[in-house]
Formats: C-alpha cells, sequence, structure tokens
C-alpha cells in the first residue's frame, strides 16, 4: 500500500467516524426526546416537545 493510499484511508476512517458520531448524538437526542414524550401523554405537551426537540 502507498503513501498516497494510506492517506486516503485515513481520511475516510476519520470521516466516517466523525459521521458515526454526529449520527451517534443524533440517535442520543432523539431518544432522549422519545422518553419525555412518552413520560407525558398530554397532548399539548407532546406537540411543544416535539417542536423543542427538532
Amino acid at each position: 500500500m502507498s503513501l498516497s493510499q494510506v492517506d486516503t484511508a485515513t481520511t475516510e476512517a476519520e470521516a466516517l467516524r466523525k459521521e458515526n458520531e454526529a449520527l451517534k448524538n443524533r440517535l442520543s437526542r432523539l431518544s432522549e426526546a422519545n422518553i419525555r414524550i412518552s413520560e407525558n401523554l398530554d397532548t399539548e405537551a407532546i406537540f411543544q416537545e416535539v417542536v423543542n426537540s427538532a
């Protein structure tokens, strides 16, 4: 494997790590919003929580 290929693979791996972290954070926020919504069955509060979490 050439140095150029190693640099490309490293760059791609770092990009994938960053994307993975962003997706994990997004999933975490969605899960937290889901928990808060399911704790409160008041329709108005649910819609407000959805808007706040968007």
